[in-house]
């Protein structure tokens, strides 16, 4: 999960070209997540032609999922899908309505809800983050992807999973680190203000693990908690730790919590 942010901009403008699905990277560094980890992963998919996208997400519901807003295609021609896929055979599941994060200016947030038309039974959500006892520098983190696993040494070609499909699910750690090395930088690329509050930032100190844009939407994960939502990583033009939003942002989790648990009408 390497160079992301210098992407960005175009994703969040609504433009998917060619090239993105070919700088989609597996989680660099990382290694099969074991079958019992991250069964509420969620492969989400975006199709315009020969034109076409590549997210993760997480189940925190049995009928939501959490994941980044820049992964949503909504221009004329486009088709998203969601898909299980930690399952013994990956399967669809509709996608009934998406719900971006808006503060009050009006500003989206890279922080998304896809709701599904049925209720999801046999897959235990990832829990909300104990917010109480916040993250601190230096705590390790688990981050997860979908994608290409590698590139044939020969053909320089991107070697896939079977019938097409991405590779096992990669798993791997991180270490939390203070978002100011990229503050001015992730201003520029979202448009959401200076504050760090925002964010969730993480390293690999041994400069092994990071994440590729097929990773986007992916969970940020302490102890089946999900903390972040992957959003922003390293490039020539942000060098830095890779970025989340941070579910922990008050105004984040109410919103997380109000939306998947209305209150019902009065009335």
């Amino acid at each position: 999960m390497g160079a992301m942010t210098g992407l960005l901009l175009l994703l969040w403008a609504g433009v998917t070209v060619g090239s993105v699905l070919d700088l989609q990277k597996r989680v660099i560094g990382g290694e099969d997540c074991t079958d019992g980890e991250r069964q509420y992963h969620v492969i989400l998919r975006g199709r315009k032609g020969t034109k076409s996208s590549l997210c993760g997400g997480s189940l925190i519901s049995d009928q939501w999922i959490l994941t980044a807003a820049h992964c949503w295609e909504d221009g004329r021609g486009w088709t998203m899908k969601a898909y299980l896929d930690r399952s013994p055979e990956v399967r669809e599941v509709k996608i009934t309505e998406y719900k971006i994060y808006k503060d009050n200016l009006f500003r989206k947030h890279d922080i998304m809800l896809l709701k599904l038309r049925d209720v999801i039974t046999d897959i235990t959500p990832v829990d909300l983050p104990d917010c109480k006892n916040p993250l601190n520098i230096g705590d390790k983190v688990q981050i997860a992807g979908h994608g290409f696993t590698a590139v044939d040494k020969t053909t320089k070609e991107k070697v896939k999973g079977p019938q097409g499909e991405p590779a096992k699910l990669q798993c791997g750690d991180m270490n939390v680190v203070d978002c100011a090395p990229i503050k001015k930088c992730l201003k520029k690329k979202l448009f959401l203000g200076s504050s760090m509050d925002l964010w969730l930032c993480y390293k690999d100190m041994a400069g092994i693990v990071d994440a590729a844009p097929g990773d986007s939407g992916g969970g940020v994960v302490v102890k089946n908690m999900i903390y972040g939502v992957i959003s922003a990583g390293d490039d020539h033009a942000c060098v830095g730790p890779a970025a989340s939003m941070n579910v922990c942002y008050p105004k984040y989790l109410k919103w997380i919590k109000e939306t998947i648990n209305p209150k019902p009408k009065k009335g």
